[in-house]
């Protein structure tokens, strides 16, 4: 990202002419917007990696439907 040098002086002699408060502010708004744009860079994860146990086979009974583990329909 490049500015043209007149457009930048521009803007430095906008922010000389604020208040001391405001010349804070401003650094402030600086520092925000280049942590965003730090953050909006992806970071690679490393992928979650679950052992699976093995815990035999499943029940040929069992289910999974809210109705039959709990006596209730959920409401």
């Amino acid at each position: 990202m490049s500015i043209q040098i007149q457009p930048m002086q521009h803007l430095v002699e906008k922010i000389q002419s604020l208040p001391p408060e405001r010349i804070a502010e401003v650094e402030d708004f600086v520092d925000f917007l280049k942590q965003r744009t730090q953050t909006k860079q992806p970071t690679r994860r490393e992928p979650l990696d679950f052992p699976v146990i093995s815990v035999g086979q499943w029940p040929g009974d069992s289910s999974l439907r809210r109705e039959d583990m709990y006596g209730d329909d959920g409401r």
